[in-house]
């Protein structure tokens, strides 16, 4: 695109000021074809947009999306939605916006018309939506094409029914939220006009001609088929949604009945209406099911590459640290563990098996001791992958390697799962078992997607550990204890369904990890949020749990966990 001029972007403002018949605002929003001009077709409509609708309420939408890091994409979408809305309000008393829309529609396409699949997800809708406009059909799957039809409003929606479509469509579709929870987090706001002294910030979005890349985010496709009346619905039958699952996370490493039998042990109470997916990511057979996945596997790829240089770039110091928590880990179950009596044909004589001798030709009726055996001891790693830990993947990754890769060197059994949850399903991939010692490198395929559904996290666990032949078990979370998921659970104190996040979500999880403790298993945390969460991970995980300021803390920090966990055993 070449650059905007002084002149254009005055343009452009007295497009969008005609439109809106409001001359007193700065516009948050500005069009412009590939040559830098003002683009008069989606000026018009984003004049138009503010005088149909209650603005503020729209840019808080807007202001919402820069929590992540897709928010391009969603205001992208969210622009198709309202163009659709408006244009049809506009129609009637200005017949010439439809060859207006169909000339931009035609300039658009002749750009973006290769197949779709080379193309980023807005760049796909928004050529599906203007094929449309042009009395083409597009060729797109189910997905994309029941996605389209959400997006493109109806006019007849007034502000509050378009704010609540939008909320409800992302959160669906991509699991977010379209309100701003933690406003500390954002990049300065989209909509600041209107308020003096305040410092604006301008959007120059370019629609259509040299249009750039939009990053893809978590596709998360459809809600499970419809159980209660507050959950949304879907045309997705339950063995679609599954398969989906399976796709786009890995083959399932349980039978259907097996699932099923967990399914019916575990998502109970507050977890009722939520299915599982375990998976050690082995790819299902099949073709990709639509464009945003084909983007988002790349995606994935290109994040699985950045956590492999992070560790890479970090290398001295991160060997350091898998050394000192090494040995901090061998002095620990020297110290604590309780002796072990093992049978051997040396040793000291056991008088109770000198009969096996004489009789059984038994040679093991000596007994020596084992000093800390550890053997007996295994870990588990669970680290939290839902979107929230988007800014710190490479760290999580390199920080569960770290301990992992300690624990090997101390011939500790260590299993290594992440969790996220996506369309009434909570996900946990497995990227190495206890035995599976050459398999640490696979801790680098971490990736964030989706919500956390923690409490259901921590209660799949904590059944699987319960099935493993260790004595003594400890498991190790790495999450910003932030839970947050799409479905919702039954408040018994307001008799109404609520969202499973902020006090709802943290009590949830804090009675899971008490009933692992009651069943004899050590549970600490790893804390990789923010400040303002660590009342949330000291409700949870009481003194059991350390923020790491540096990965070159981490040793001392998860050794001394460590220790007081291996002590209490």
């Amino acid at each position: 695109m070449n650059a905007v001029t002084d002149f254009q972007r005055r343009r452009a403002v007295n497009q969008i000021w005609n439109a809106a018949k409001d001359y007193s605002f700065v516009p948050d929003f500005k069009a412009y074809d590939g040559e830098g001009n003002a683009e008069l077709y989606w000026n018009f409509i984003i004049g138009a947009v503010r005088r149909h609708y209650d603005y503020p309420k729209i840019a808080a939408v807007f202001s919402a999306f820069q929590q992540y890091e897709e928010s391009d994409t969603y205001e992208g979408l969210l622009w198709l939605g309202l163009e659709n809305a408006v244009y049809q309000r506009e129609l009637p008393q200005r017949p010439v916006l439809k060859s207006l829309r169909e000339d931009y529609a035609r300039r658009y396409l002749a750009v973006y018309g290769a197949p779709l699949d080379d193309y980023h997800l807005l760049d796909c809708l928004s050529a599906a939506h203007y094929q449309r406009i042009l009395g083409q059909e597009p060729r797109m799957n189910q997905y994309d094409i029941k996605l389209l039809d959400e997006l493109e409003f109806s006019p007849e929606m007034d502000t509050e029914a378009v704010v609540e479509r939008a909320k409800e469509l992302f959160a669906r579709w991509f699991q977010i939220t379209a309100e701003e929870r933690r406003r500390e987090h954002h990049l300065p706001l989209l909509f600041l006009g209107g308020h003096k002294g305040k410092k604006v910030k301008t959007r120059y979005r370019r629609f259509g001609i040299g249009l750039g890349d939009h990053p893809a985010h978590a596709y998360s496709g459809e809600e499970d088929l419809l159980r209660r009346e507050d959950e949304p619905l879907t045309h997705l039958t339950a063995a679609q949604l599954r398969s989906f699952v399976a796709f786009k996370f890995g083959a399932p490493m349980f039978s259907e009945q097996e699932t099923a039998d967990l399914e019916r042990r575990l998502c109970t109470g507050n977890h009722s209406f939520c299915h599982l997916h375990f998976t050690k990511g082995v790819p299902e057979k099949g073709n990709i099911q639509n464009a945003f996945e084909a983007l988002k596997r790349e995606q994935e790829g290109k994040q699985v590459e950045r956590n492999r240089l992070y560790y890479e770039t970090h290398l001295a110091e991160n060997r350091t640290s898998i050394e000192r928590l090494a040995s901090r880990i061998r002095n620990s179950v020297l110290l604590y563990l309780e002796p072990a009596y093992v049978r051997s044909d040396a040793g000291l004589l056991d008088g109770d098996r000198i009969w096996r001798g004489a009789v059984l030709e038994d040679e093991k009726v000596f007994r020596r001791t084992e000093q800390g055996n550890m053997g007996d001891l295994s870990v588990d790693i669970l680290l939290d992958a839902s979107t929230s830990q988007s800014g710190r993947q490479e760290r999580v990754a390199t920080q569960a390697y770290i301990i992992a890769q300690a624990l090997t060197q101390c011939a500790i059994p260590c299993r290594v799962m992440s969790f996220c949850s996506m369309t009434g399903y909570t996900i946990l991939r497995v990227f190495r078992d206890y035995t599976a010692t050459k398999d640490n490198n696979r801790i680098f395929e971490y990736v964030s997607n989706g919500c956390n559904r923690d409490g259901l996290a921590v209660r799949a666990v904590h059944e699987l550990m319960r099935e493993s032949p260790y004595d003594h078990k400890i498991l190790i979370l790495l999450s910003d204890v932030k839970p947050h998921d799409a479905l919702r659970i039954f408040s018994e104190d307001s008799a109404e369904y609520i969202g499973y996040e902020q006090e709802a979500g943290v009590r949830d999880t804090a009675a899971e990890v008490r009933r692992a403790r009651a069943d004899g298993i050590a549970v600490i945390c790893v804390f990789t949020g923010d400040e303002e969460d660590l009342p949330n991970a000291k409700l949870v995980y009481n003194k059991d749990f350390s923020r790491i300021p540096s990965v070159d803390k981490l040793a001392d920090a998860v050794g001394s966990l460590l220790q007081e966990q291996i002590r209490n055993l």
